[in-house]
């Protein structure tokens, strides 16, 4: 009897979706992002603040019902962190500068949308799913130490590379800013609206994956550095095809 509720039940859907209407744009976007920490140690956790990122990429509405669609994309998207340091004291000298880290992800959020008609348009609530993975990465920073009136500036930029599994030979590479797991996925919730072939949607992505890997040749816990990502993201969409 199971069986045949289960069987029952998709069969309606792909009946529905095989008359829903379909459209499919590209989507452009902005992003506002950081890290969340979650340390075993909550003083040893950074204050950090967002940074602006781009993500660009296609969107497909599948219109299942009136109030209900479907609403996968796939997008290049930055995100990142930064912190900044306006005086910090450290008893010996005064530091001052930025820190910035840029990360470009592919990704695929995969939304369902339930909309109520408002005006012309439709406003929507939306959630779902999302799996990234990192592309390129990299941390540039500018701090400068005034000791007694000397002054002395740090300014470079180096790559982020992505392991799972950082190895006793990855620890001596100079190049390397640090190691982050390459492999990110979380939730996105927020709220839309439809009109016409546009299509608006704001929302904020929680990462669930932690980013920190783990760490060969050393007494290391992953789960005592733990961070993810955060973003607050706008997006806009030209929808073609449907009605």
């Amino acid at each position: 009897m199971k069986r045949l509720l289960l069987i029952a039940i998709i069969a309606c859907f792909f009946s529905s979706t095989a008359f829903a209407q379909v459209s499919f744009g590209p989507k452009v976007g902005a992003n506002f992002s950081k890290y969340g920490y979650s340390f075993k140690e909550s003083s040893d956790e950074p204050e950090v603040t967002f940074r602006f990122g781009q993500s660009v990429g296609a969107v497909l509405n599948l219109q299942i019902t009136s109030f209900l669609a479907f609403q996968p994309s796939a997008n290049i998207s930055v995100k990142g962190v930064a912190h900044n340091v306006n005086s910090w004291n450290s008893g010996q000298a005064v530091y001052t500068g930025y820190d910035r880290v840029r990360i470009t992800y592919f990704e695929t959020p995969l939304n369902l949308a339930l909309g109520i008609r408002l005006g012309q348009g439709q406003i929507q609530v939306f959630a779902g799913p999302y799996l990234a993975v990192a592309i390129i990465g990299v941390e540039r920073w500018d701090y400068e130490e005034n000791v007694n009136g000397i002054r002395e500036v740090d300014k470079d930029n180096k790559r982020v590379k992505f392991r799972n599994t950082v190895s006793e030979e990855d620890h001596g590479d100079e190049d390397v800013a640090f190691y982050q797991k390459p492999f990110d996925y979380g939730v996105n919730f927020g709220l839309g609206y439809k009109y016409k072939h546009l299509l608006f949607n704001a929302g904020f992505a929680m990462g669930l994956a932690n980013l920190q890997p783990d760490m060969s040749g050393v007494e290391f816990d992953p789960k005592d550095y733990k961070y993810s990502n955060r973003t607050i993201f706008i997006t806009a969409a030209w929808l073609f095809g449907g009605e």
